[in-house]
């Protein structure tokens, strides 16, 4: 029995100690991307490459309509095993951001896309 206590003993410490290492570290990775992510385009900027900003914008706007496309594939499988909806509505209004995040990185590429072409 004390052999057993031991072990759910060390089993809860090392889940312990794994959860710690994931909420001290997972925070860390989003923002390392999102650095590098913003250098590139801080760099662009300040380099005035609108041609390279434009394209930057139009593949986010591709990436989101695929994810889009992704969300209302899962809506739609989750409809045939959960007739009632209750999974698919959060994929559909997962598509919806994802569309709404195109279309505002279209927006941006279309501003870009202007201001290479010597407009303003």
């Amino acid at each position: 029995m004390r052999n057993e206590v031991m072990m759910s003993r060390r089993a809860v410490m090392a889940g312990l100690v794994g959860l710690a290492g994931s909420l001290l570290v997972g925070p860390l990775l989003p923002k390392v991307a999102l650095a590098d992510h913003s250098a590139k385009v801080k760099e662009m900027l300040e380099k005035g490459d609108h041609a390279g900003l434009t394209d930057y914008y139009k593949k986010q706007a591709d990436e989101a309509r695929h994810k889009a496309e992704g969300e209302k594939a899962m809506a739609s499988e989750y409809l045939k095993k959960y007739p009632k909806g209750q999974f698919s509505k959060h994929c559909e209004k997962m598509a919806d951001k994802y569309l709404a995040e195109a279309k505002e990185n279209d927006a941006l590429a279309e501003l870009h896309s202007k201001l290479a072409k010597g407009g303003k």
